[in-house]
């Protein structure tokens, strides 16, 4: 082989192994879940790196991570003291090498092309910055509801196309976009970081769609937050919109009070509810904590 054919194949070999697609998930204290949601991504072959950010585990979650990565090299383990999935999220972000980057949560299962979908979205819409798709739940005893709602919705369509917002769980931004709004983003504990992230890409005039084949399934854990905290929760949505110079209208404030609502009716019921068995019991179990602006060591990945 000549010099300059061997040149040329390693610069094919080169653009072959080229990262494309990197997954980021923080997590803290998910020794319980973290390994199901790795087996839903390492077996896609359309992803090509994992990174998975520890924002200050105190339990099992590091060693599980690094033992599974052994065996699987597209797994990343990274730490990041620094308390706030904003903050662990930019980490993941800034540590991935991929032209695209998807970010799901420690609890959520995303279906088997959900890598696909992100690379040929991307691929055939060069104008789409980021991507957010349809999330249910695996583990409510009523999840069916949620489901039949979306169907609803996408029925009347009022799902999908340009949106205005993302969902942390099942979400996907170009690494340049990323980049630009990077400065931009406010990794406070106390803000929701998918739509303060959102709201830094509408700013910069970036593109999200919401697709409705990018499916992904997550845990109803977060229902058993006592509602004032849920209260406080909802809250800290208006501050993440105040926060990023938008003003909070009358239509912020309706849905706030609505999602409260709802949360509210169904709290009752997921005090009593065995995630792990599935079933119902007589104690009532511990609720989800959300991160607050006033226990900053509280988490939800």
């Amino acid at each position: 082989m000549t010099h300059e054919a061997a040149e040329g194949s390693a610069e094919l070999g080169a653009q072959a192994s080229k990262t494309v697609l990197s997954v980021v998930i923080p997590v803290l204290n998910e020794e319980t879940c973290i390994t199901a949601t790795l087996d839903r991504l390492v077996v896609q072959d359309a992803i090509d790196e994992i990174v998975v950010v520890d924002n200050g585990s105190t339990d099992a979650t590091p060693q599980i991570v690094k033992e599974y990565a052994v065996n699987q090299p597209k797994v990343v383990l990274v730490a990041e003291p620094r308390r706030g999935v904003a903050q662990a999220r930019n980490t993941g972000f800034d540590h991935a090498t991929g032209e695209f980057i998807g970010r799901t949560d420690a609890d959520t299962k995303v279906a088997a092309d959900w890598g696909t979908v992100i690379r040929r979205h991307f691929t055939d819409n060069p104008g789409t910055a980021a991507l957010t798709g349809i999330t249910t739940y695996y583990d409510s005893p009523v999840g069916f509801l949620l489901r039949a709602g979306l169907a609803i919705q996408v029925r009347r369509g009022a799902l999908g196309g340009v949106v205005g917002n993302m969902h942390g769980p099942n979400m996907a931004i170009r690494r340049s976009a990323y980049l630009e709004v990077r400065d931009d983003t406010v990794t406070k504990p106390d803000v929701i970081d998918d739509l303060d992230l959102a709201l830094c890409l509408t700013k910069r005039g970036f593109r999200i769609d919401q697709l409705l084949h990018m499916r992904a399934e997550t845990s109803a854990r977060r229902r058993r937050t006592d509602p004032a905290r849920w209260w406080q929760f909802q809250l800290s949505g208006l501050r993440t919109i105040t926060g990023q110079g938008y003003k909070v209208l009358p239509l912020h404030r309706r849905f706030i009070v609505l999602a409260w609502l709802g949360h509210t009716v169904q709290w009752p019921l997921y005090r009593f509810w065995d995630f792990d068995r599935r079933r119902f019991t007589f104690m009532p179990a511990e609720e989800r904590l959300f991160p607050l602006s006033d226990s900053t060591d509280q988490h939800v990945a």
